[in-house]
């Protein structure tokens, strides 16, 4: 199954994709293994499989290849570019074999990496995709197994090492960053609540979870299912204002948790109506993002209480009582995570009384952090 490698390194505005290589070096074999842990993410538009890159037990002199491929998987994408890059493989602490620096001794100068696909593909700059065009690279590694000194054939041709034990290389497909990590990119969709447009001379209305240009998927939180003669309507929806008690912090609209069940042609007030609304954002696993949003306790009203949740845990509770205000009073809260996989919810929901009367939520933002250059 073509997944997305787990070592993978951010540096200086960097993403290393790394397949392993350890060979161990006798007068009479060699033997190479390579170690892969496998994981997937949404945001990076490429998975790497190498399940045809194992050469078992070698001898010197043997000329050998295997394979790996990159595949570019997302729909409707304009591709992506990349370069392969060798590097020296670090050895694990207290290995006794280790060479200079707490590497392996260096295999690299004996592996060769070509690709005979005829789209000008080189190591230094290779790209992949759309999918209708180009869907995958396949490259072929190329292994000249070195003798060591002193016990070389006169038809060796694999190069000579000068002393036996443990070599290594790492062969990197090197992404950069900013290409999928964009640090001026909301990533949150409908992110101060604009749309839908309220028309309604009342200037609030509901909408449906699921209503056009909405974005924000809604449930009931809690409550009865039935209040004053009436049912909860269902799908559950989200009760968006223009200024009836005040302005926006961005915009003209904002949204309130405690929404309603009949909207502003209706009779019914104080039913339960509190609401939890979400979005599932395409994140990249290891990568830090900055989360901000603005929040405003209900003018006249003192039960203003919102949870914000990140990758399925609370992160924070807050809460003001608005019994004195007149009009908005916008407090921004900001936050920095990290996330897991490659889609993470982000996840807003009142916790009031569920009265028809609650929180105000508006500009809410999800942005990646590029790394730091620690040159």
């Amino acid at each position: 199954m073509n997944q997305l490698l787990k070592n993978t390194f951010i540096k200086y505005k960097k993403l290393l994709i790394t397949l392993g290589v350890v060979v161990i070096l006798a007068s009479a074999l060699i033997i190479l293994n390579t170690n892969i842990t496998n994981v997937s993410a949404q945001i990076i538009p490429v998975t790497v499989s190498i399940s045809h890159l194992s050469f078992g037990t070698v001898f010197p002199g043997e000329e050998l290849q295997g394979n790996f491929i990159v595949t570019y998987v997302e729909d409707g994408g304009d591709g992506i570019a990349y370069k392969i890059i060798q590097k020296p493989k670090p050895c694990p602490e207290g290995n006794p074999d280790c060479g200079p620096g707490g590497y392996y001794r260096d295999l690299c100068p004996y592996l060769e990496k070509v690709s005979f696909e005829g789209e000008g593909d080189a190591t230094s700059s290779a790209f992949v995709g759309p999918i209708s065009s180009d869907p995958s690279d396949n490259w072929t590694i190329y292994f000249k197994v070195p003798a060591i000194f002193g016990h070389v054939g006169q038809d060796h041709t694999g190069g000579i090492v000068t002393e036996s034990g443990e070599y290594g290389c790492d062969i990197a497909i090197d992404i950069d960053i900013e290409d999928i990590c964009d640090p001026t990119q909301n990533l949150v969709i409908n992110s101060s609540f604009e749309t839908p447009i309220v028309t309604a001379t009342q200037e609030w209305d509901i909408y449906d979870s699921g209503t056009t240009g909405l974005g924000w998927a809604v449930e009931w939180y809690d409550g009865s299912t039935s209040y004053g003669g009436q049912t909860r309507p269902e799908p559950a929806h989200l009760e968006l204002h223009r200024g009836v008690l005040g302005n926006a912090y961005s915009g003209e609209q904002y949204a309130e948790l405690d929404t309603d069940w009949d909207g502003p042609g209706g009779s019914l007030n104080n039913e339960p109506a509190s609401v939890k609304i979400y979005q599932d954002i395409p994140t990249l696993p290891g990568q830090t993002y900055d989360i901000k949003f603005y929040f405003s306790p209900r003018p006249g009203h003192s039960d203003n209480i919102l949870d914000f949740s990140w990758d399925g845990e609370v992160r924070d509770t807050v809460s003001a009582d608005g019994t004195g205000n007149t009009n908005t009073s916008w407090v921004e809260y900001s936050y920095s995570f990290t996330a897991a996989g490659s889609l993470t919810r982000l996840e807003f929901i009142e916790k009031g009384a569920p009265d028809s009367l609650g929180a105000f939520l508006d500009e809410v933002s999800v942005k990646c952090v590029l790394p730091q250059n620690n040159n």
